[in-house]
């Protein structure tokens, strides 16, 4: 019997109670037993279990609740496992650790007529849940990885770190607690926050400070050194300011080798806070000191960072953004307008109108990128020895181009030859031996040379025949594609064995893919545009002859293959080129445009808080 549901204020407080037990130790395990019991009550399951990846399948390793002991060991193909349940009564989600998808998060719902379906408050709970066991996993292994030359202080640390940081969902009380938490791990001399807004590095919280000033020059040179950071990706180590090792350290010192005199630093450790939604912000340590930093260190500082770019995204989740600026200013912006003589407004109120109705009324297809684009032939055909043999020839070159049924190639037929030239020469003894035989009146032995020559006869043809299967053939019209064949000379080669591939280029088909918010626009017959770097001032045009049911993986990015077919009378287009295409769809405005991608965000966005009101 499904369990009754808790209110929405009881299951928020209970998240945040569990997401900070998931880090109240480093036993994953331990970890992922505490979820599973949390999200049978969170979403008030029979069933909850955690499903490991290995390959293309998903295996059950811990199951609570109904039916855990029969899906313990159990492997599921992944497509099926994530795929959605059409009564809504099971409900999955993946976990994913530094890009990588692990397992997932299955729980399910009784199938009887009282069970209700899970709803979209939901998922966005389980999702929240999986982050949360994600980043506590990701904690774990690298505790685990350390734990051999580490000493026993390293991993209390870690262990309290994530305890602490975890705790809270304000964002400021978050930056600080990572800053001064990092004292404990690294000595430095300087240590910082920095987060980005709109597009901004700024500095959000100083090691041993409350308050810092982030206009102050020292805060701008330190933010404008940490975004130069963050845009490597990746942990950057300056050891020692007057000896670079790399050639990150040496660019990095070309463009602030002032700055960091200036304010006395001699090394310094800057780790990005990335997820696989991006990059949310940096830490940054400063020594006065080179390699003030050891490699055991180092691991800890960026299990830091990991656990921080965990906290500081469930703190701007959870952050409401408050409207007393925007109305402020506001009013000044219409004070400013006021202020401006009639005539001019009326004359810019006029112009803006024209604009406004060439944006809306002016409209053009509407231009999807083609993700990932390949040529392959429409058709294509291999050339196969029926007989073995020895390659003995090769008449045709890369690129050549063939008629149907024109040779190709041809085996080694010297056997063949003599075989043929002997009953060739048997042949005219027969018929030699029954015309003496025909003299002599002799007609029994007539009829038998006869009849050897007639079998004789049946021989060669056979030969003659197996001889002309050693002259391979094209089976279409079409382009070699195969390179250098003319080095199959001298090979041997077994039935059925591709010598060659041919190819029909006059069309070529276009494989590529489209994201999931642009598959909706792209439909069968859509024309495709594209270029190449070969002709780069030419355009060709193809169709769209299908669209697929099913995406796949680009990397982290759900895609749809589309297939295209584009015309190529000429030749120039090769299989093998990178194309650069686009699929035209739909007409639109710009203002359509423009509004078209903020527009579905703030859809989407506005169903996250409606689903949590």
């Amino acid at each position: 019997m499904t369990a009754p549901l808790p209110d929405e204020s009881s299951r928020l407080r209970r998240l945040r109670q569990v997401s900070v037990a998931l880090f109240a130790g480093l036993d994953q395990t331990r970890a992922v037993s505490t979820a599973l019991e949390g999200a049978r009550e969170l979403l008030g399951a029979d069933g909850a279990s955690f499903w490991a990846r290995e390959g293309q399948a998903l295996t059950c390793q811990l199951a609570h609740g109904a039916d855990s002991e029969a899906l313990l060991g159990t492997t599921w193909p992944a497509v099926v496992l994530l795929t959605p349940d059409v009564a809504g009564l099971v409900l999955v989600t993946p976990l994913v650790i530094d890009d990588t998808e692990v397992g997932a998060l299955r729980v399910t719902r009784g199938a009887d007529e009282s069970a209700q379906p899970f709803s979209t408050t939901d998922a966005v709970l389980l999702q929240d849940l999986a982050d949360s066991l994600s980043a506590a996993l990701a904690t774990a292994i690298a505790a685990e990885a350390m734990a051999g030359p580490a000493p026993p202080q390293d991993l209390t640390l870690v262990l309290q770190m994530s305890q602490e940081i975890g705790s809270s969902l304000d964002l400021d009380r978050v930056c600080k607690t990572v800053v001064n938490l990092a004292a404990r791990a690294v000595s430095f001399d300087r240590g910082a926050v920095a987060l980005y807004d709109n597009g901004r590095c700024e500095v959000r919280a100083v090691a041993g400070s409350d308050v810092h000033d982030a206009a102050s020059p020292a805060m701008q040179d330190l933010a404008v050194r940490a975004g130069w950071a963050a845009g490597v990706g990746t942990r950057f180590y300056l050891s020692d300011r007057h000896a670079p090792r790399t050639d990150a350290e040496r660019i990095f010192l070309q463009i602030f080798a002032q700055d960091l005199e200036t304010a006395g630093v001699e090394s310094g450790l800057y780790l990005p806070l990335r997820d696989d939604e991006g990059v949310v912000g940096i830490l940054v340590f400063e020594a006065e000191r080179a390699d003030f930093v050891t490699e055991a260190q180092q691991e800890l500082v960026t299990i830091l960072a990991n656990q921080t770019t965990v906290a500081i995204r469930n703190a701007q989740l959870y952050a409401r953004v408050p409207m007393a600026d925007a109305l402020s200013s506001l009013t000044v912006k219409r004070q400013q307008f006021l202020a401006i003589p009639r005539r001019k407004r009326r004359l810019a109120g006029g112009l803006a109108l024209v604009v406004l109705a060439l944006l809306s009324l002016v409209r053009w297809p509407l231009r999807v990128p083609a993700v990932a684009p390949t040529f392959r032939p429409v058709r294509q055909a291999a050339v196969r020895p029926a007989v073995p043999g020895v390659v003995e020839e090769v008449f045709v070159r890369e690129g050549s181009m063939v008629a149907a049924g024109a040779p190709v190639a041809r085996l080694r037929d010297l056997e063949a030859r003599a075989t043929r030239a002997a009953l060739a020469a048997d042949i005219a003894a027969a018929e030699r031996a029954a015309s003496l035989a025909a003299a002599r009146q002799d007609a029994a032995s007539e009829r038998l040379q006869r009849l050897r020559a007639a079998t004789l006869r049946e021989e060669l043809a056979v030969e003659t025949a197996r001889a002309e299967q050693l002259v391979l053939r094209a089976p279409i019209a079409g382009m070699v594609l195969t390179p250098r064949p003319e080095e199959r000379v001298g090979a041997g080669v077994a039935p059925g064995e591709t010598i060659m591939s041919l190819g029909q280029l006059d069309s070529l088909d276009l494989d590529f893919g489209v994201a999931q918010h642009e598959v909706d626009r792209v439909s069968i017959g859509a024309t495709v545009r594209l270029r190449v770097d070969a002709l780069p001032s030419r355009t060709f045009t193809g169709t769209v002859h299908r669209v697929g049911a099913m995406a796949t993986m680009h990397g982290t990015e759900p895609l749809f293959p589309i297939l295209a077919r584009i015309a190529n009378p000429e030749g120039h287009l090769r299989p093998g080129m990178a194309p650069h295409a686009r699929v035209l769809t739909a007409p639109m405005s710009v203002l359509g445009r423009a509004v078209r991608t903020p527009w579905r965000r703030l859809q989407l966005f506005w169903w996250r808080i409606w689903s949590w009101a």
